[in-house]
C-alpha cells in the first residue's frame, strides 16, 4: 500500500476556499443555468465560428442595410467578449476541477484500499480467534454488502 496523498486542511482554509467560490460566483451574476431543451436548441459557437461572428460583425457596423436593428448590433460585440472571456474562464476551471477530480479519487482509493485492509485483517483475526473480531466483522458485514451481494449474485447465476 502506497500513500500517495496525506494532507490535513484545516477549517480555515476550507472556509477561504468555499469563500473564494462564493466570490467567483458572486462576480458573474449574470451566469445562467440553460434547459437541456436549451442545449440542444441552440446553435453552438465553437473556435472555428468565431472568425466568422466577427467579420459578420465588423460588415455589419460598416452596412446600415445589414444592421439588424433594435440595437442589437451594438451589443454584438459585448456578447463575443463575454464569450472568449468564459471560454478563459472554462478553461481554467477544467483544469482546476480535473486536479480537484483527480486528487479526490486518489485520496478515495487510498482511504478504501486501507479500510479493506483493516476488513480484511479483521477477519483473519476471526480466523486466528482474536476475542471480539467476530462482532467487528459483522459490523463491517453490514456496510461492505454491496460487495458482497454482488459476489453472491455472480455465484447464484
Amino acid at each position: 500500500m502506497e500513500n500517495r496523498i496525506d494532507v490535513v486542511m484545516k477549517p480555515e482554509t476550507k472556509e477561504k476556499i468555499f469563500q473564494a467560490i462564493k466570490s467567483v460566483r458572486e462576480e458573474m451574476p449574470y451566469l445562467i443555468k440553460l434547459s437541456e431543451d436549451e442545449h440542444k436548441s441552440l446553435q453552438k459557437m465553437e473556435d472555428g465560428r468565431k472568425p466568422f461572428v466577427h467579420k459578420c460583425f465588423e460588415i455589419a457596423a460598416k452596412n446600415e442595410v445589414l444592421d439588424p436593428g433594435s440595437d442589437i448590433l451594438k451589443s454584438a460585440p459585448n456578447d463575443l467578449e463575454l464569450y472568449l472571456f468564459l471560454s478563459s474562464v472554462e478553461n481554467q476551471l477544467h483544469q482546476l476541477l480535473e486536479l480537484v477530480s483527480d486528487t479526490k479519487q486518489l485520496a478515495g482509493a487510498e482511504a478504501y484500499d486501507i479500510a479493506r485492509f483493516i476488513y480484511m485483517k479483521a477477519k483473519m483475526n476471526v480466523k486466528l480467534g482474536i476475542p471480539g473480531s467476530q462482532a467487528i466483522v459483522d459490523e463491517l458485514n453490514k456496510l461492505y454488502r454491496p460487495c458482497d451481494t454482488l459476489t453472491h449474485m455472480i455465484k447464484v447465476h
